[in-house]
């Protein structure tokens, strides 16, 4: 609903962009699998990521990680610190050297004091994570396995894909099956069943280097599941 309420508002650049608002502040860096905030933290800042990309997921009382999200370069993160929590309840780790910017939540709400406009924009921001979360709620509902890892290889694909001149495939930086099971809500067996299958029927590649896949071809694939 609150997606649906922000859609009917006027698109401007600063409504659509937070970052037009926001001052520029030094760009903290993290090597590879460095943790930038602990579950047990308190949630007293926004971040942003400059470069790299950073994971976000819950430790369940017995141990087990499940991946909230991958977060690309200019995707913001931490958005507890917005909704009033005291403690983050997720770990936000660095995928690989990465480096992000950070705003304490003290200086946002004086910023928005200043300037209106940041709440909104803002908000347009957390409103759309909450319509993807749904999404992959959905999904992990209604969806057999084997369509969640679909959806899931073609959200990373919109996300952080890169194209190669005029080929209409994309290329995944290296995503381990493990990871993938603990974003999809599975095994790593099972991943690596899938993905097999898959790459028998060529509708994508993989190796150490990154995954590979014509995203025309691997929506087919979800169609005939």
């Amino acid at each position: 609903m609150a997606l649906s309420v922000m859609n009917s508002l006027p698109a401007s650049t600063t409504w659509d962009d937070p970052l037009v608002l926001l001052p520029r502040r030094k760009p903290q860096s993290y090597e590879k699998d460095r943790t930038i905030y602990a579950p047990e933290d308190r949630a007293d800042s926004l971040f942003l990521v400059v470069s790299g990309t950073v994971k976000l997921s819950r430790i369940s009382d017995g141990g087990r990680e499940t991946v909230l999200d991958f977060c690309p370069q200019d995707a913001f993160f931490g958005e507890s610190s917005l909704m009033g929590r005291s403690y983050r309840g997720e770990m936000a780790v660095a995928l690989e050297d990465s480096s992000v910017m950070e705003w304490p939540a003290d200086e946002l709400v004086r910023i928005m004091l200043r300037t209106p406009e940041l709440g909104p924009s803002l908000l347009r921001v957390l409103a759309g994570k909450l319509f993807e979360a749904d999404s992959r709620i959905e999904s992990l509902a209604i969806d057999q396995i084997s369509q969640r890892l679909v959806r899931a290889l073609l959200r990373l694909g919109e996300r952080f894909g890169e194209t190669n001149g005029g080929s209409p495939k994309v290329r995944l930086m290296p995503i381990t099956h493990e990871l993938l099971a603990k974003y999809v809500g599975t095994s790593r067996e099972i991943v690596t069943q899938h993905m097999s299958q898959l790459r028998r029927k060529g509708v994508l590649d993989y190796s150490r280097a990154g995954i590979e896949f014509d995203p025309a071809e691997l929506k087919k694939a979800l169609r005939s599941r």
